[in-house]
């Protein structure tokens, strides 16, 4: 009687560690879902709109836009679709493009904890991490493909769990949906982004090395088809895209993109920020020792060796090109989070310590909602215009590219980029009552103050500080020297304000 009481204790401690995690992870995913609606406009989102507009015809927009991509232009497909069925809102694309792409990864790690229901901690904590990373909520607050890639990496490494744990090699029966996730995510995680297809092509190949070492051939003969695939489909498209690539890169770096950040900084800030925002998990390695296998041990020693080949590739290849931002090695998180779930699974059966996880999961993502809500993007000089036209109505707005305030302000590239700014300054002020006129390069313009303020509003402005003077100057803007100038920043651009 005594040991059915404890089997009985038993199974209630579980189903309630097990409603904490459900219960979390729902939390953390209506966090992904408010930063697709709340995050502001930035210059990812109006590069995907202007890769998917379909009112220049499909031939126009595959051979003079989508060949400009710096990705595979898979997701531009996409958002050509949802553009051409009338997606015109930024925040509701977004959402139709990442929302089933969640619920798919759920869908995903379900299928792979039926199979293997001792791994079911694994890939709860897996998910609850990965998805409250702050490099995952920033991706979900975007409209480019860096969700689907992270999505598609993530099952990758619960296909490389699964690997590493079963004792059967494939058979279509018990293993064809898990085949089906697992293999197209494989190719999608090599194919939707250049950086993604490093981390996704290095940890596919130890998966399938592993997958021979423990004689599941099966698997290991659809990993390598995938690889062919994925490698084949990569070059055509680099091979596609390249001589686009070299008439308009003519700069050892797109700095409006990479930002002052080292690219050192970029990939040990992803390591940090992801351990930093949930280290309860790591205490597992400690905690759960005696329960630690030769399985445990070789999932840690494949996903960190994969990381390591991937982090020493891709510096030497930002090395010759500056290639790396947060975007490209987001992947980074996603082996880290798996990494600390790894450890974290070992104390998921702790009522205490799963309680504390999952709380943390769960500040991490509010934290980060609340940080894009501080942030505003581009919409934020766009509301701070809206206000200063409200109160005077003659009030004329320029805006030019971020460009202008660098020494690669004739380059290549900055002309690459022109329309995509001019885009967004159109739609911003479009929606907020205002018109911007467009200061194009090369052209200077003179403007003819009133009594209303002069603005000038130009986005992609690096931290630090500029002179107003300098700004109207860079800007190709004149007749206001004699006005009073003003800066106003935001997070991501400036406004300079000349009043008489």
């Amino acid at each position: 009687m005594r040991d059915m009481m404890g089997d009985g204790q038993a199974r209630r401690g579980t189903r309630a560690i097990r409603n904490i995690a459900t219960i979390a992870l729902a939390i953390v995913m209506l966090a992904l879902v408010s930063s697709a609606l709340l995050t502001g406009p930035s210059l990812d989102d109006y590069w995907t709109l202007y890769l998917s507009d379909p009112t220049i015809g499909p031939t126009r927009l595959i051979e003079q836009r989508w060949i400009q991509d710096i990705r595979p232009p898979l997701f531009d497909g996409w958002a050509t679709l949802l553009s051409t069925v009338g997606f015109s809102s930024v925040p509701i694309a977004r959402l139709a493009s990442n929302l089933p792409v969640l619920l798919l990864l759920g869908y995903a790690a379900r299928r792979f904890a039926k199979r293997l229901p001792d791994q079911a901690p694994f890939y709860a904590l897996f998910l609850l991490l990965m998805l409250s990373a702050p490099a995952t909520i920033r991706a979900f607050g975007i409209y480019r493909g860096d969700f689907w890639q992270l999505a598609a990496f993530a099952v990758q490494i619960v296909l490389t769990r699964h690997i590493l744990f079963v004792q059967q090699d494939y058979t279509s029966r018990r293993d064809g949906p898990l085949a089906v996730l697992g293999i197209v995510a494989t190719i999608a995680a090599i194919t939707l982004d250049y950086g993604g297809a490093l981390f996704g092509g290095v940890l596919a190949m130890a998966t399938m090395l592993a997958a021979i070492a423990r004689g599941l051939r099966r698997w290991a003969r659809m990993l390598l088809l995938a690889l062919i695939l994925s490698i084949a489909a990569v070059v055509y498209m680099i091979s596609w895209q390249a001589p686009a690539w070299k008439e308009s890169f003519d700069l050892y770096q797109n700095w409006i993109e990479m930002g002052e950040g080292s690219s050192s900084a970029i990939l040990a800030a992803l390591i940090a920020g992801t351990i930093l925002h949930n280290p309860i998990a790591i205490a597992g390695a400690w905690l759960g020792r005696l329960g630690w296998t030769k399985e445990d041990s070789a999932f840690a020693i494949l996903t960190g060796a994969a990381l390591a080949a991937a982090l020493v590739a891709i510096s030497q290849i930002d090395a010759q090109r500056r290639l790396i931002t947060a975007s490209n090695t987001a992947d980074i998180a996603v082996l880290t989070a798996a990494l600390m779930a790894s450890a974290g699974a070992r104390i998921a059966d702790r009522r205490l310590w799963m309680t504390v996880l999952a709380a943390v999961a769960v500040l991490s993502s509010l934290v980060g909602l609340a940080l894009i809500g501080i942030d505003g993007g581009w919409q934020a000089g766009a509301k701070k215009i809206a206000r200063i036209v409200d109160s005077c109505p003659a009030a004329k707005v320029y805006a030019a590219s971020g460009w202008r305030l660098d020494d690669g302000s004739h380059s290549r590239a900055a002309q690459r980029e022109e329309p995509v700014f001019a885009l967004g300054y159109k739609r911003l002020g479009s929606a907020h009552g205002f018109t911007p006129i467009l200061l194009s390069p090369g052209t200077p313009s003179t403007a003819v103050p009133n009594a209303c303020p002069t603005l000038l509003w130009i986005e992609q402005v690096p931290h630090k500080t500029v002179k107003p003077g300098l700004a109207l100057q860079s800007a190709g803007l004149n007749g206001l020297e004699a006005m009073r100038l003003s800066v106003i920043r935001t997070s991501t651009g400036l406004i300079v304000r000349a009043d008489r």
